[in-house]
């Protein structure tokens, strides 16, 4: 079974700190092997004993054991010789039918009826996505509000109500400054939608509603150790979703 696999497994007994942990070893595979317990924990401002908890949650003796799984699995991942163009279409194809797979009517009637929509999106990537939708939904007549930083979003939070929306787009949906102040409009009923990878994450566990999509990680040779993630799969959620919209209220 894939550490993948096992993440997946054994979700719903990881809190946030283990996957803040799962987070980084996931990103860091390549590079776990040459990193001593305590030197991964002070990056993710955890503890060694942390990582043993997580490893034993996972059914492994101790970290050493889990740190063998993850850099077997990242050897054996690069003697395969990748095709970053057959990825990519594989991305679009499994989110194409992931999407297929999703009741929209939820999402689009809690956009249809809150009084106000805003957008969040953590990086590069999903404040275009964001910027994206805003401008679709502006052929309907609506305006979504697009939030520029954490630092605005946290001027928001308090001003919310339970007939606003939140739309919160992110790659990560490990950020604990945002999950911090999700957790607070969840305690006031303000509706969250999400849209991330598919994957457990602190992000969507605390949305209302969930849209995700599929992205393969490229490990680029001229930036070794550098996530860089094409957005296509995400953009086609964003545009769906407008679609879907427009197909459900005739607009």
């Amino acid at each position: 079974m894939s550490f993948e696999d096992l993440i997946n497994k054994n979700a719903d007994r990881l809190n946030q700190n283990d996957m803040q942990l799962v987070s980084f070893l996931l990103r860091n595979r390549d590079t776990i092997g040459e990193l001593k317990s305590t030197e991964i924990a002070d990056r993710v401002y955890s503890s060694p004993a942390s990582l043993t908890r997580l490893s034993k949650k996972l059914g492994f003796s101790g970290f050493t054991e889990l740190r063998y799984v993850i850099t077997a699995e990242a050897k054996e991942q690069d003697q395969v010789k990748k095709n970053h163009t057959e990825a990519l279409i594989k991305d679009m194809n499994d989110t194409i039918k992931l999407l297929s797979q999703t009741d929209l009517i939820p999402t689009v009637n809690l956009m249809h009826d809150a009084s106000h929509i805003y957008l969040y999106g953590t990086d590069w990537g999903e404040k275009r996505a964001c910027n994206l939708l805003a401008r679709n939904f502006l052929a309907c007549k609506m305006t979504l509000y697009t939030i520029p930083s954490i630092t605005e979003l946290k001027w928001l939070l308090p001003t919310l109500h339970s007939d606003d929306l939140l739309i919160v787009i992110s790659y990560r949906g490990e950020n604990v400054e945002l999950n911090e102040g999700l957790m607070s409009l969840k305690l006031r009923k303000v509706p969250i939608l999400s849209i991330t990878p598919l994957s457990k994450n602190s992000t969507a566990s605390r949305a209302d509603y969930n849209l995700y999509y599929c992205s393969t990680r490229l490990d680029i040779q001229a930036a070794p150790g550098i996530d860089y993630n094409f957005f296509s799969p995400l953009e086609f959620v964003v545009d769906a979703t407008f679609r879907y919209y427009l197909d459900v209220y005739g607009v």
